[in-house]
């Protein structure tokens, strides 16, 4: 049942609250790519812990790094051309932490 509370998260962090000066500017600069990484990690703590789930500082990292990671291939560098590619690597990411470190 961890998946879905980290895909909750996943999905408030990444959408809901992307507000649209960071959707439009977190390719052009990796300040506004970290600020939206925090706000995506906090908000997948913030739902996982509604779930009763608790995120060791080696996740909340490992969410952290993944997303200022992953984000700028599509955003910045146009390397991924479809959002569903860049969900898919979020979503497999989260897989891997449900699996291996929950």
């Amino acid at each position: 049942m961890e998946i879905f509370w980290l895909l909750a998260g996943h999905f408030l962090g990444d959408f809901a609250f992307q507000v649209e000066w960071i959707k439009s500017e977190k390719g052009k600069s990796w300040e506004i790519n970290g600020y939206h990484a925090i706000v995506y990690t906090a908000t997948v703590f913030v739902v996982a812990g509604i779930g009763d789930i608790a995120l060791s500082p080696l996740v909340l990292a490992i969410l952290f790094t993944s997303h200022f990671l992953i984000d700028p291939f599509k955003a910045r560098w146009g390397i991924i051309k479809h959002i569903w590619i860049d969900q898919i690597l979020h979503i497999a990411v989260l897989a891997a932490i449900a699996i291996f470190l929950l």
